[in-house]
Formats: C-alpha cells, structure tokens, sequence
C-alpha cells in the first residue's frame, strides 16, 4: 500500500471511530431517555397500587367496624309498603272495597290511630286499610280545617279532619268516620 492509500485508510479509520463514538453516544441518550420514561411508569403503577392498596385498607377498617366482615347477612328481603298511600289515591286502588285512614302520625291522635291500624289489621278482617299522614307536606291540601269543610265525594275535592276513617266501596266513599270522638265510637263496630 502506498502512502496516499495509508492516509485514506486513517481518515477512513478516524472517521469510523467518530462515527461509531457518536453512534454510541446517540445510543446512551437514548437509553437514558427510555430509563427517564420507564422511571416514570414505575412511579405511576407505584402510586396507583398504594392508592388501591390504602382505598383497600380502609374499606376492611370500615367492614370490620360496621359488622358486614365476617358475617353472613341475616337481611330479611325488603318489601314493597303499600300501605301508606297519598291522599289524592283515596279512591284509585284496585281494591273493591276498602279502608283509608287519615291522620297526622305524629299529631295527637296517632297513638289513637296507630293503635286502630294496628288491631284491626291483626284481627284478619278481609278488607285492607291504607294510612293517609296528614302531616306530610303532600297531604297539606287535603286537610279541612273544620266539620264543614269536610268532603270526601271526590279526590279533587277532599277535605278531610285529623282522624278520620272512610270506607271505599267501588271508588266512593260508603262510610265517613269523622274526629277522634267519632272514631273512637265506630273501633268496636269496625272490629265485629
């Protein structure tokens, strides 16, 4: 080889080795930028387990506490009440024949009420009784505020006082029992 052949072959030499020192430093750069990213996805999937993991934890301390760990539910399967209805329904069950009584449930005559309610549903007579709470705020329209403005020929036009018991017959009223005297008088007639 001469001497201009030499020459190349160093540029050449030279210029692979600075390519191939540029080559690897490109290629470190590049690993360093694939370890920064996979830096930051382990610190995510960190983070998103002890946020699982803390959530869990204080789910089993919540459990433990309010007795739903370790113990079998002894819930009995809820039912629909369909006793207590709205006073616009008065008429509109799809019962026959039936009663409704009304009162407020926490005024003073609903231990009165609650104590008819609760005999003459107990003593298995064949007509049903629906509760009407006077003291609901949906009911608030169809409390007469005295004996003469009771009124109970329609839904659209109900009034009716605090205790008070209507028998329903095919959609109308066939007995109004009205006021807690009145009531008191009618319990032995409704329990025959």
């Amino acid at each position: 080889m001469n001497k201009k052949d030499k020459e190349k072959d160093k540029i050449n030499k030279k210029e692979k080795n600075k390519r191939s020192k540029e080559n690897k430093k490109k290629l470190k750069e590049i690993e360093k930028q694939y370890n920064e990213d996979s830096y930051g996805f382990d610190r995510l999937m960190k983070i998103f387990i002890g946020v699982v993991g803390a959530l869990l934890i204080f789910y089993l301390i919540f459990a433990f506490f309010h007795g739903e760990l370790f113990h079998k539910s002894n819930k009995e399967k809820e039912t629909i009440q369909n006793i207590e209805i709205l006073a616009g329904s008065t008429f509109t069950k799809q019962d026959g024949e039936y009663y409704v009584l009304f009162y407020d449930f926490n005024g003073d005559n609903s231990k009165l009420c609650d104590g008819i309610y609760n005999v003459y549903n107990n003593s298995g007579k064949e007509l049903k009784m629906y509760k009407v709470n006077l003291g609901s705020g949906l009911n608030k329209n169809y409390i007469a505020t005295s004996a003469e403005m009771v009124n109970t020929e329609s839904a659209e036009n109900l009034k009716v006082l605090d205790a008070t018991l209507i028998k329903v017959t095919n959609g109308t009223a066939s007995l109004v029992v009205s006021g807690k005297d009145k009531l008191v008088d009618y319990e032995d007639t409704l329990l025959k």
